[in-house]
């Protein structure tokens, strides 16, 4: 297992999520989307490991919900 960190762009709170080491380290290759290499996990959960990866452009659940809230209203 490997333990992954991603720090929120808007609130600078850091959250972490474990994951299978062999699709963690596909993911990191780029051979194969979250989606795909992570199935099980949440929608957000998912944005966490894409996160971890490119180590920017990470907004955890409730910061998108707040930052979206306009955008999902129309």
């Amino acid at each position: 297992m490997a333990t992954i960190k991603a720090e929120c762009g808007y609130c600078e709170d850091e959250q972490s999520l474990e994951v299978d080491d062999v699709p963690w380290n596909k993911f990191q290759l780029r051979e194969e989307l979250v989606q795909v290499l992570f199935p099980d996990l949440s929608a957000p959960e998912r944005e966490l490991v894409m996160g971890a990866r490119n180590k920017f452009g990470y907004y955890c659940a409730s910061c998108w919900d707040k930052m979206f809230a306009e955008v999902d209203e129309e």
